[in-house]
């Protein structure tokens, strides 16, 4: 499922590249494959939590089971808003270091997109997951067999 998911992106990062945006801001290559990264990251432990929790009963009690929910959604949205801003300052410095000029312009497109990015993916990604943690333990499948493999694949 991954390889066949970098492929597609591959295919369409080729058709794109030839935007106007990309090539006046050639910092977004930079930014999109740390961007992607980082958030496969932050999906891989939100399976870990969340399956640890389903694992030592947490998820059992229906009050906990949201309380739990709506905690690492939150989380989930400020640890992406951070990494988010991260990759963007990073993908900025790396790009404007070897031309030695700062284009205030290019900085708020990339840190604009790289939060609206972070926060949409993990919104939808996130909340994937979660439905899956919960689907498999309330049949009796350890969400550690199903949800860590989904969360791999959806990080790359």
């Amino acid at each position: 499922m991954a390889a066949i998911g970098l492929v597609l992106a591959g295919l369409v990062l080729d058709k794109i590249q030839h935007w106007e945006v990309y090539e006046n801001i050639s910092e977004l290559y930079v930014l999109v494959p740390s961007l992607l990264g980082l958030k496969g990251n932050l999906e891989m432990t939100l399976a870990s939590r969340m399956s640890t929790a389903a694992n030592q009963g947490i998820l059992d009690d229906p009050k906990e089971q949201r309380k739990m929910v709506k905690g690492n959604l939150a989380l989930i949205q400020c640890q992406a808003s951070v990494v988010a801003l991260l990759a963007a300052i990073i993908a900025m410095t790396l790009s404007w270091i070897p031309l030695g000029k700062f284009d205030l312009y290019h900085a708020l497109i990339l840190c604009s997109a790289a939060l609206y990015t972070a926060a949409l993916a993990s919104a939808i990604l996130s909340s994937v997951m979660m439905y899956i943690i919960i689907k498999c333990h309330k049949n009796n499948i350890n969400p550690d067999n199903v949800a860590t493999p989904i969360a791999a694949s959806l990080g790359d």
